[in-house]
């Protein structure tokens, strides 16, 4: 009986062998995953092509390295002369490098406006859409982009705005009504902390800080309480974001305020929404296309994108 135990004891082993070696060689001859890989903060270098298998379905996206949904729903602000339909995606990214911006033909310095599916194309954009109109002049704003300072015309411009910062980390922070005084403060501070501003935006105002409505100024820039196009980007989460956009034009649409509430319901917790340059201006895609339809649709001088970082 012993010899047939140590018989059946070899037989168990040679087994295990076998099929330890059978899964090594299954694994070495796999393909390998892919790795995500930050981005370079050079404004010249884009991100990296999507993953042939990584659309989902047309509203889903998922590499290693981002997850994107796209969602909607019909809704009848109060403001609005009739229904809309209101969009929202949700992205989730591994690095805070994804999250990059681009000036239209490349150049902070050049006045040539562009297509937004243009743009969006040429960096791989996994979702992208307008951003301030940094370019439509410069004698106005706060200008970082991808961790290079353009301009500071902060107290030369007509009246103050909120102005947003996108950090190093990813993080958002709003400036309220910021000065050139203000914005110092708050960069050093920031620098205190081992952090940059790598992206700054001059439009505003801020519509969600740390889960609280703001109340809009009904007096305030870019129309408040018209019933118009909106669209605005979120931080949910560190590295989690949204853009919301609400169709309209027309007299149809979202005020700012509703907009403010909109977000808040959507995502109960956000901490920073911010309000982009709507109108027109609103343009947002996925996958190089964008989502919905643009009354008066225009060129724009700059775009904020989300991109793959995933390389095989």
């Amino acid at each position: 009986m012993l010899e047939d135990y140590c018989v059946r004891g070899n037989a168990v082993r040679w087994i295990i062998t076998v099929l330890l070696l059978l899964c090594m060689t299954l694994v070495l001859s796999s393909p390998s995953l892919a790795e995500v890989q930050p981005l370079d903060l050079a404004m010249s270098v884009y991100g990296r092509p999507m993953q042939p298998d990584g659309w989902i379905s047309k509203t889903e996206y998922r590499d290693e390295s981002i997850h994107v949904v796209v969602e909607a729903a019909p809704r009848k602000p109060k403001s609005s002369a009739e229904r809309t339909t209101c969009r929202w995606i949700t992205i989730e990214i591994s690095d805070a490098s994804q999250l990059r911006t681009l000036f239209s033909d490349d150049s902070y310095e050049s006045r040539k406006l562009e297509r937004s599916n243009k743009m969006a194309q040429r960096v791989n954009a996994v979702v992208a859409l307008n951003s301030d109109f940094a370019k439509y002049t410069y004698d106005f704003g706060y200008v970082i982009r991808q961790g290079v300072f353009y301009r500071d015309a902060l107290d030369i411009q007509k009246a103050p705005r909120d102005v947003l910062v996108i950090d190093s980390e990813g993080d958002f922070t709003v400036v309220k009504s910021a000065t050139g005084e203000s914005m110092a403060t708050y960069l050093l501070r920031l620098e205190s902390q081992g952090r940059k501003a790598v992206n700054t935006f001059t439009f505003g105002p801020a519509l969600v800080l740390d889960g609280e409505v703001q109340e809009i100024d009904r007096k305030g820039e870019h129309a408040p309480n018209m019933a118009t196009q909106r669209v605005c980007i979120c931080q949910l989460d560190h590295l989690k974001y949204a853009v919301v956009e609400i169709d309209g034009g027309n007299s149809v649409g979202m005020n700012m305020q509703e907009l403010a509430n909109y977000v808040a319901e959507l995502f109960p917790g956000c901490k920073v929404a911010y309000n982009l340059d709507g109108g027109g201006s609103t343009h947002v895609l996925v996958n190089g296309k964008l989502i919905h339809n643009t009354a008066n649709s225009r060129e724009i001088s700059d775009i904020i994108y989300f991109a793959s970082a995933a390389v095989n």
